[in-house]
C-alpha cells in the first residue's frame, strides 16, 4: 500500500460503523417493503451480521426485472454473472456447466439493488415502488 492509499483509507476508516449502520437502515427498510413481493431477499444468519457491502435479490425473471428497473432510470447491477466453476481463471478444475448447478441457477438470478450509506427512505421507496409496479404487471 501506498503513503496516500494509506492516508485515504485512515480517514474513511473513521466513518465505517457510520456508513455500515446506514446500510443497515437501507437494507432493513428494503426487507420491509419488499417482504411481500416474490423476491428471495438477502438474511443474515442467527450469529452473524451482514454489512450489506450489497444488496442482492434472487427471481427466475432478474432480467427483466432489471430492464424494468432500467427503463426507469433505477441502477442495479450483476455482480457476479458467472458462477466460480465458470470463470476463465478456473477452467482448468475441468468443470462444466451442470456441475453445480445450484451456484448456476443463482447466478442466473442475482439482482444487485442500489445501496449506499447516503441512501434515503424516499430513495428506497422509490426502488420498491418500481419493483412491485414490475410485479403488478408480470
Amino acid at each position: 500500500m501506498e503513503g496516500i492509499q494509506g492516508a485515504v483509507l485512515g480517514v474513511k476508516l473513521k466513518y465505517l460503523e457510520e456508513w455500515t449502520r446506514e446500510r443497515h437502515r437501507v437494507a432493513h427498510r428494503y426487507h420491509e417493503l419488499l417482504s411481500e413481493t416474490p423476491l428471495q431477499l438477502p438474511r443474515e444468519a442467527v450469529y452473524a451480521q451482514s454489512a450489506y457491502h450489497l444488496y442482492v435479490v434472487r427471481h427466475p425473471e432478474r432480467d427483466a426485472l432489471k430492464k424494468h428497473l432500467e427503463a426507469n432510470r433505477i441502477g442495479c447491477a450483476l455482480h457476479y454473472p458467472l458462477p466460480l466453476h465458470l470463470q476463465k481463471c478456473y477452467a482448468h478444475l475441468g468443470h462444466k456447466p451442470g456441475s453445480f448447478p445450484i451456484a448456476e441457477k443463482a447466478a442466473r438470478e442475482c439482482l444487485s439493488l442500489p445501496i449506499f450509506p447516503e441512501m434515503t427512505d424516499a430513495q428506497v421507496e422509490r426502488v420498491a415502488e418500481v419493483i412491485k409496479d414490475f410485479f403488478k404487471n408480470a
